[in-house]
């Protein structure tokens, strides 16, 4: 296997949407409550605060995801994010994953989210695009 280690998708455990949501959500309170301590807690669309807060976040998730495969919200909810083959999603992967794929999946009233409710394995269109899926971890 190429990049990562490689594990048993027959018994992969995919990480739905709602568990999906609370790991979102988690990531989202500590992104906020540290752009606060930042003094960069401004609500005006297109400022420069605005945009230093969306380039935080995406690296953010970025470096997490590349590093660990979780962000530390997904840490917590027991989930991560693998390539399809179950191997460790590259650089590249998360990239593409963590941009691209995350702005198509939020375009229209953010169904490319919705869709992991409704895929056989619980895949997002970012999920798809990238190559991933996002499965429980063993310790859960």
């Amino acid at each position: 296997m190429k990049g990562g280690e490689e594990m048993e998708l027959e018994n992969t455990r995919y990480a739905g949407f709602w568990i999906r949501f609370v790991a979102a959500f988690i990531d989202g309170i500590l992104l906020i409550a540290v752009l606060y301590i930042l003094g960069l807690s401004s609500k005006e669309a297109f400022s420069t605060e605005w945009f230093v807060q969306n380039i935080l976040g995406m690296i953010y998730y970025i470096v997490l995801t590349g590093v660990w495969g979780q962000t530390l919200g997904k840490m917590i909810i027991g989930v991560k994010v693998v390539r399809t083959d179950g191997g460790t999603a590259g650089w590249g992967t998360v990239i593409l994953r963590e941009t691209i794929g995350k702005i198509i999946s939020s375009i229209v009233l953010l169904i490319g989210y919705i869709w992991a409710g409704f895929d056989e394995r619980k895949q997002s269109w970012h999920d798809k695009m990238a190559g991933t899926i996002v499965i429980k971890s063993k310790t859960q």
